[in-house]
């Protein structure tokens, strides 16, 4: 039997950690479905996103076994070249993995030791590139591509785009000779047995499920809500954890003024293995966001029998005709509006059909062996 391939992963935050939401989730999908087939090695910190606290119980700065891989959680003052430059020397890999584009400690400086490798690298830019996410920061993002392109790193990666959308936003900044593989994220295998939902006329509980962040574009989802006939009951749950806090307490302003019919839950951040049970009464998902190239918490919503309410700044394109959601242009505020109150005041038969459309499109997809080949063919 052939030995397996090696394959390194720089990542800036991964399992026990949840907070990063979609960019851990793809990668620990990516590790259970090829973990049998290559050696995966994964290099990360020692922190949860935005947590001041190492995680408790867990070796720092040595390699320690997970479920298909081994991982090394590095503190910071380990999250350097020299460091990179050991681990690198430890073990002729066949393949270097990023899973972003705009980290220093897990892409440039891993990237700056690399120069000296023969190795494979494969850069998943995870939706960074899009024009709504360069809109967020765009200097600091300005300056990172141009230290890019200056240290000659794009002409020597191999892109990883999950949909035809980014690979063409990929060409746009790197040039049209850049070398790009399509392969779709990966999903967590799924349950089979559909969760029939109980759903009156004129109620509905909705959720937000994502970092808040003005990315994600909670305050519009709220103003949104602000606007809907006070005739339909929406419970609105906002689960995720924030990101910038003087964009959540602009949000919280939006919450105190909302009308009576409308009731506002703040969950919190949810560990992804908890999410079934927070999603089990849930209807529709709402996500108007600037921008995902995937967007892992919609895939989750419709593995829940949830359809969604989104902008149509994801490769998701004419859910309504599936029945499956509404993928609608940011700019068309009464026509996010009106999708909230024809869900809401869908009757129980009406609804399952949405729901059952919604969980077995997801089935389908998750279950769909060209794209785990896809993923497959990143590494070969």
């Amino acid at each position: 039997m052939p030995e397996k391939k090696k394959i390194l992963i720089f990542i800036d935050w991964f399992l026990p950690g949840y907070k990063a939401g979609g960019p851990i989730q793809s990668v620990v999908n990516l590790i259970n479905h090829l973990g049998h087939a290559y050696d995966f090695d994964v290099v990360t910190s020692n922190k949860d996103l935005g947590e001041v606290a190492a995680y408790p119980n867990i070796t720092f700065n040595e390699w320690i076994e997970r479920e298909n891989c081994r991982v090394i959680y590095l503190d910071e003052r380990n999250q350097n070249l020299k460091r990179y430059r050991e681990i690198l020397r430890e073990k002729q890999y066949d393949s270097v993995y990023f899973n972003s584009l705009f980290s220093v400690n897990y892409t440039l400086k891993p990237l700056l030791v690399l120069r000296n490798f023969k190795v494979k690298l494969i850069l998943a830019p995870r939706g960074m590139l899009g024009e709504g996410a360069l809109n967020i920061k765009p200097l600091k993002k300005k300056v990172f591509l141009k230290l890019f392109r200056s240290f000659g790193f794009s002409s020597k990666i191999n892109w990883h785009a999950t949909a035809a959308s980014e690979a063409t936003e990929i060409k746009q900044h790197f040039g049209e000779d850049s070398k790009v593989r399509i392969a779709t994220n990966l999903s967590a295998v799924m349950a089979n047995d559909f969760p029939e939902k109980k759903k009156d006329e004129g109620f509905l509980n909705l959720f937000f499920l994502s970092r808040i962040s003005k990315k994600k574009n909670l305050k519009a989802a709220l103003q949104y809500l602000s606007s809907v006939n006070n005739l339909y009951n929406i419970n609105f749950s906002i689960i995720g954890p924030v990101e910038e806090e003087k964009y959540w307490q602009e949000c919280l302003e939006i919450v105190d003024d909302l009308p009576k019919n409308i009731r506002v839950k703040n969950i919190g951040a949810v560990p992804n293995h908890h999410l079934k049970e927070e999603l089990k009464d849930q209807h529709f998902m709402l996500l108007p966001t600037f921008h995902e190239n995937f967007g892992h918490v919609i895939m989750e919503s419709w593995q829940n029998a949830c359809p969604v309410i989104i902008s149509n700044n994801t490769p998701w394109e004419q859910l309504e005709q599936k029945k499956i959601g509404f993928d609608i242009p940011l700019e068309q505020e009464e026509q996010f509006i009106k999708a909230i109150e024809k869900v809401t005041a869908m009757d129980q038969a009406e609804y399952n059909d949405w729901s059952k459309a919604a969980f077995d499109f997801a089935k389908e997809y998750c279950n769909d062996p060209k794209a785990i080949e896809a993923s497959r063919q990143l590494f070969e």
